[in-house]
């Protein structure tokens, strides 16, 4: 048995056994350091591991009405020093509550200071006592940081909030319209990325299932030339052929487009008695109904390497999909087969979350009983063919480490800018990002004032790569890398009243950068989810400026009253 597999079911068991289910508690139970947030899918079953092994363990929350919850697989590194985090925490009086939501959530909660865009926590109805950060993968912009700092309408995806201006609300006012100024009240804002997270084209790799007489099943699967060892998948897709796929405009897993990507060989199964000429499955795109970060990296490589396809509806790496390819919604608490009432191929069937992604993705229906026949046959049998795009924790190989789920999902194998095939990986995200560095930074991540290539390190836009389709990370340079990269980013205050609240959030971040179980390119958590870790630079230059005060900057998080910028008057604190 592969070594990941092996310790995802061993974590598995030590979840199941050790850890109590998430049970909520009243407010008055919480412990003085624990520290509450949300966010961004894509990373969410990573940041669970991470969190759990910092510290006291507990179930991933995934937001909906009602919420539900999920047990992560505690991590076991092998590594030096080894870490099994079933057992061993770094510390043990304090836990992190994470809500996956969105990216636009996160966000939202973050300027808001308001624990109720993470929705009821439990089944009771209950709400998170605070917020003291959030986790996205949209790009904050200067936009986003000038009504943080001075007020106006921040809009995530459908929904928007009304910031105040400096000084017109109280900070202690509670008032929702508008919401107090965060840069007032909590400080200047803080955001700078964790992780590089490449984003994956997810298909089954069955497109038919017969109910045969005798009451066996057979399944068809697609036919890959060019098939990775580990099963994962490895569909072909050129930027010419994706960029019409999503643009709606190939609707047939029959296109010649896509024989031509795969040696030009037919994506037929070679045992499909209905093979040749007249052979065809529905392509259906599938995409996130939320404010997502997904949505943002996806947009964004989109309109750079789609710009010249006729139709391309792609401008910039908007959080949510262009509204001329909007189809109907699923309800993750339905089957997801039949489809959706008014589902059209060429136009996005949505679902919010990447784990409702996921399952509408997935061909979990099976032939006869309820469901009924699609294809032609004097038998009970169903055709799919869902195409979605999902961070690397929800599909194979990186599920059996994260345990988000069963369907086993496959992922395509995209063709970069110098005509490379590549698969996501830790590794070729890694390459992605190289050409990237920090701001203010010499080439081992110590300030350097006058390196200014990649702007000011107090400016919270220089962290991350912007929206923009011209972003450098749009489509990377890098001879190796793969092509849809962005970053997973914390977003926080700089100014924490609780002081256990702001070490236990120093704390888990300096474990976050410093610590080998999340930076090991191999045997790390962050690798075993599909992401890569940060180089040694960019944790030099994070770890100095946000975490400490090396840098002698003033930027890093302080409690209330600490010199610098936690000493304004009127300061609160996150």
């Amino acid at each position: 048995m592969p070594r990941y597999r092996y310790r995802a079911l061993a974590g598995a068991c030590a979840l199941i056994g050790g850890t109590a289910v998430f049970t909520p508690y009243a407010i008055a139970g919480y412990a003085a350091g624990d520290i509450f947030g949300g966010g961004a899918a894509v990373p969410a079953a990573y940041a669970r591991q991470t969190f759990d092994c910092y510290a006291n363990p507990t179930q991933l929350i995934i937001y909906g009405t009602p919420p539900t919850f999920q047990n992560i697989a505690p991590f076991n590194y092998t590594g030096t020093p080894s870490q099994n985090c079933a057992t061993q925490h770094i510390v043990t009086n304090e836990t992190t509550y994470y809500v996956s939501a969105s990216a636009g959530i996160g966000i939202l909660a973050a300027f808001s200071h308001d624990p109720t865009f993470f929705g009821f926590i439990d089944l009771n109805n209950d709400y998170f006592p605070s917020v003291q950060f959030g986790m996205s993968t949209t790009s904050l912009v200067s936009t986003d940081v000038s009504v943080y700092n001075n007020g106006g309408t921040e809009t995530q995806g459908k929904t928007g909030i009304t910031i105040g201006q400096f000084n017109q609300v109280s900070c202690t006012s509670g008032s929702k319209n508008p919401y107090p100024n965060p840069l007032q009240c909590y400080g200047p804002l803080v955001q700078f990325p964790f992780g590089i997270t490449p984003i994956a084209f997810a298909y089954n790799s069955v497109y038919e299932k017969v109910l045969n007489s005798n009451g066996t099943e057979t399944d068809y699967h697609f036919n890959i030339k060019y098939p990775r060892s580990d099963g994962s998948g490895g569909l072909r897709l050129s930027p010419g052929t994706y960029c019409k796929v999503f643009n709606g405009q190939i609707t047939n897993w029959n296109d010649p487009a896509l024989k031509a990507d795969n040696g030009g060989q037919p994506l037929w199964d070679p045992n499909d008695p209905n093979q040749g000429a007249g052979w065809g499955v529905t392509l259906q795109i599938v995409g996130r109904a939320d404010s997502s970060g997904a949505t943002s990296i996806f947009s964004r490589h989109l309109a750079n390497v789609c710009a010249s396809l006729n139709g391309n509806q792609y401008t910039t790496g908007a959080s949510t999909l262009p509204s001329s390819l909007l189809g109907p919604t699923y309800n993750v608490g339905n089957p997801n087969y039949p489809p959706v009432v008014g589902e059209t191929p060429g136009l996005f069937t949505l679902v919010s979350g990447n784990s409702g992604v996921a399952q509408y993705t997935a061909f979990t229906a099976v032939p006869g009983g309820s469901n009924p026949s699609n294809c032609n046959l004097g038998t009970a049998c169903i055709q799919l063919g869902r195409i979605t795009y999902s961070g690397t924790d929800y599909v194979l190989p990186y599920v059996l480490e994260t345990q988000e789920n069963t369907y086993n999902l496959n992922s395509a194998t995209l063709q970069n800018s110098h005509a490379q095939w590549e698969a996501p990986s830790a590794q070729t995200a890694l390459v992605a990002y190289s050409t990237i560095q920090p701001p203010q930074s010499n080439k081992n991540g110590t300030y350097c004032p006058s390196c200014l290539n990649f702007g000011y390190r107090s400016d919270p836009t220089a962290w991350v790569q912007g929206t923009s389709p011209t972003a450098v990370i749009a489509n990377p340079t890098a001879k190796y890398a793969y092509p849809i990269v962005g970053t997973a980013n914390w977003v926080t205050y700089t100014c924490y009243k609780v002081v256990k609240q702001q070490k236990s959030l120093v704390g888990v971040m300096h474990y976050i950068n410093s610590k080998a179980i999340n930076f090991d390119p191999n045997l790390g958590i962050l690798a075993s989810a599909g992401l890569s870790p940060l180089s040694k630079q960019w944790r030099t230059a994070i770890g100095s400026t946000f975490v400490n005060n090396a840098s002698g900057l003033g930027l890093n998080i302080e409690p209330v009253g600490a010199p610098g910028a936690c000493s304004g008057a009127g300061i609160i604190g996150g």
